[in-house]
Order: structure tokens, then sequence, then C-alpha cells
């Protein structure tokens, strides 16, 4: 290859990325359509915007106008019996392409235009003509009318800044211009695909890195939240037997849970369900984790649930004043056998009571944390239960409730609760694993789609 023809080659790339470079970029606001919104046969306009905006910002706006000019082009020679002008701007009109209509024929030239266009109504002024499908198809129309070679040009354009389309066709004898009419040349074809290819490269050299880089941020997130969140089977409580089951919908999540050993056996709860999904949401359950620890070390707070909530409720609207979550977080005292807990907007626990084969919920007694702010009058509320040894408590985030099947119906907890119930006090490890055996199930093909944890309590 000799050198001539790679300077050639690299001189003609350098000016399309000029090309591309300097067209005004479009985006989804720019192509709405403020007059109308559907196309004949009732096709949403949207979409069909959408297409051609995709089509120019992957090939840049002279390649995709060529493109669009020789389909329209094609379309009317080869799919429309057209044999006057009249039958030309009747198709135009009853596809609702626009208000198309017949300006002058002077000898060699024939001017139409169009109202309320379907393409570029409400589109911005970017310097350049829209229309190239419209005019393609009249360039086809006319060549079936006149039997001759026709180059139309669009002279008016909302994205010209008129606010009118204005279609300048001329005729030739067969056989004068090119078959594409205005379409760009071999040279512009090959200097933008090759342009794309070099783009593509970098492009993904550059995402490649920045997919590195993430990846060992998330493994980071990763490592971090697992170091916050004890592992149930690790942890002893005196009186009672715990086990927990937590899979992020990512490699990190918002689902977050603490377990604390207390004074005199008592057994301390939390577990929150941030929102959103990875390192966001795992970075605000490191700060709940934090206001926990600090919670451990002022001498008789995690003994008192609304006590908890009011630190967690304050230094989250300190720090983060604009994120919510919900949480609950209860202390369970095997001398009283009693449950003391707050719930800040949190699915409701369930509470089975083994001798009567009954469930109770311990619904929600406080707003979701975060939203005390606006209301000044709103305390930290607690709630107390008794139980009875034997009974059994199931905490959870609404990934598992709110599992869906294919159909887009709800697991919902009127399933978990039958599936408690049927149990009649089962091992509380089996109970858990048999709600999320029968979610998955529910589930089916569907992939999860939210942070999921379970924490079953044998009191």
């Amino acid at each position: 290859m000799s050198e001539a023809f790679l300077k050639d080659f690299k001189n003609v790339i350098n000016h399309q990325l000029q090309e591309m470079d300097s067209q005004i970029q479009l985006s989804i606001d720019d192509i709405s359509c403020p007059i109308r919104s559907e196309l004949g046969q009732n096709i949403d306009l949207l979409y069909m915007r959408i297409m051609r905006l995709a089509l120019r910002e992957t090939y840049g706006g002279k390649l995709s106008a060529s493109i669009l000019y020789q389909a329209g082009k094609n379309i009317a020679l080869s799919s429309f019996n057209i044999l006057e002008i009249n039958d030309l701007i009747d198709y135009l009109n009853r596809l609702m392409i626009g208000k198309t209509r017949l300006v002058s024929m002077e000898g060699n030239k024939i001017i139409f235009e169009e109202d309320e266009c379907a393409v570029c109504s409400g589109m911005p002024n970017i310097g350049e003509a829209l229309c190239s499908f419209e005019c393609g198809f009249i360039a086809g129309g006319l060549t079936r009318i006149m039997n001759m070679d026709v180059l139309v040009t669009e002279t008016k354009c909302w994205g010209l800044g008129d606010e009118v389309c204005r279609f300048e066709a001329e005729l030739f004898k067969k056989g004068t211009i090119d078959e594409n009419g205005q379409a760009v040349s071999t040279v512009d074809m090959i200097a933008t695909l090759a342009s794309k290819a070099s783009m593509a490269i970098e492009l993904n050299k550059e995402l490649q890195y920045k997919n590195d880089i993430f990846s060992k941020q998330l493994e980071f997130a990763q490592s971090i939240q697992k170091s916050i969140i004890p592992d149930a089977k690790e942890f002893k409580a005196e009186h009672f037997e715990v086990f927990s089951y937590l899979k992020p919908f990512r490699k990190v999540g918002g689902d977050f849970y603490d377990l604390f050993n207390l004074d005199n056996g008592k057994f301390g709860i939390a577990i929150a369900d941030m929102a959103g999904h990875g390192i966001d949401a795992a970075m605000i359950t490191s700060m709940v984790k934090l206001i926990l620890t600090h919670c451990s070390k002022t001498e008789g707070v995690l003994e008192n649930p609304a006590k908890v909530m009011e630190f967690v409720e304050q230094d989250i609207n300190e720090v983060l004043p604009d994120n919510y979550f919900s949480m609950i977080y209860m202390v369970l005292d095997p001398i009283k056998q009693s449950i003391k807990y707050s719930n800040a907007g949190h699915p409701t626990p369930i509470l089975y009571r083994k001798k009567q084969n009954l469930i109770q919920l311990l619904k929600a007694n406080m707003p979701l944390v975060g939203l005390n702010k606006y209301m000044p009058d709103q305390e930290s509320v607690q709630n107390s239960v008794l139980y009875e040894p034997g009974d059994q408590l199931f905490l959870y985030t609404d990934g598992i409730p709110e599992t869906r099947n294919i159909q887009g119906e709800f697991f919902n907890i009127n399933r978990m609760l039958d599936i408690v119930r049927s149990a009649e006090g089962a091992p509380v490890e089996s109970v858990c694993k048999e709600i999320i055996k029968k979610a998955k199930e529910f589930r089916s093909s569907l992939s999860q789609d939210d942070d999921i944890c379970l924490i079953g309590i044998q009191l």
C-alpha cells in the first residue's frame, strides 16, 4: 500500500471526522413534535423520529440523508401506482407525512410546500435540512410520472429555521445525473465507515479501561459490605437461633442488617432497605452501620428502639438529607419474653405463634427514615408485643414479596404467610429456605431484579 494512498485515506478520514464534529447534536427533547403525535395507520411519531435520530447520530447527517433520500426514492418507484402529480400529493397526505401542496410548475422546475411536517415540525434550527426521505419520495414519484431524472432539494425546513418545508424538484433527461441524486459519494461513505471503526476501537479501549477501574471499585465495595454485615452462622445469640439470607441484585446492594448481643441476654436486630441498588445504595448502608456503631458506644441506646431511630434519623438528615429508606430496629428480651420495635415504613415483620398456629404482623409505626424533617411533630415510636418459646419471627425486605413472575404478578406477603403457617413451627432455617425456594420458583426464568434479604429468628 503506497504512502500516497495512506496519506489520501488519512485526509479523507480527517475530513469526515470534521464533518461529524461540526454537526449540531440533537436530543430526544428536540425531536418531540408539538403539532401531532401520529403518522398514518396510527404509527407513533416519536418512534419514527427516534429511528431517524439514531441513523443521524450513528452515520452523520450527510450519509444518513443520502440513505434516507435513496430509500424514499426507491419506495416511490417500486411501491406506489403514481401516475400524476395529484397522486403523489395524495399519497403524501394520506400517509400523514404532512399537508403537502403544489406551489408551482415552471419549465423543468416543480415546487412543493408542506405544513405540519411529521419529520421536522418543532425541531430546533440546526442549519440542516432534515426531510431527506420526503425529498427522495418526491423524486421517485416525479421520475415515474415524468419518465425523467429528478433531483429534489429541500430549501425550507424547521431544521433551517423555517416553519414550513419547501421541496424544489429539477427535471433532467434520463442518464444526466447519478441515480442516487444527492447521495453521498463512495469516498465519503468509506471515510464515514472508517472513522466509525476507528472511533469504535478507541471507545472500546476507553470503555475497557473504565470497566476495569469500576470492577476494582465494585470488588472493594463488596469486600467492605461483607465486612459490615454479620454472618448469622457465626453470630451467637445466647437465647435465640438466627438464620440470615442476603443476596444483592448486583455485587453490592442496598439491603442491610445488623445483629447485637445486649446486656442480660437481650438481642438487638436492625434491618433496612435503601432506595436503589449498587454502589450508591451500598454507601448508605455503610453510613447506617456507622450510626449503629455509634449507638452501641452510647450506654443504653441499643436497648431502646425509639432512641436508635432518633439517632439514625438525625444523622441521615445531617449527612445525607435527600435520602429515604425503610428500617426496623427491635430488641428481644428473653426474660420478659417481649419484642420492642420501631418500624419506619419497612415491610411488616411476621410473628408466628406456634401454639395457636396463628400469625401476627408487626406493622409500621413511623414514616420512612429521612421524612421526619417534613413532619416536625412526628416522634420516634416503639411498640411492644409478648412471645412464647417456640414462636418464630421473620424479617425481610421487599425483594421477596415484590418478586414478579412472567405474568407480572407479585409473590406478595400472602404466599409468605402460607409457607410459614403450613410449616407449623419447623426449624426456622428450613422455613426461610422454603420461602427463598418458592420465590425463585415463582420467578421462574426471570432474573432477580431487586436485593433480597430474609432473617428468621427462633424465639
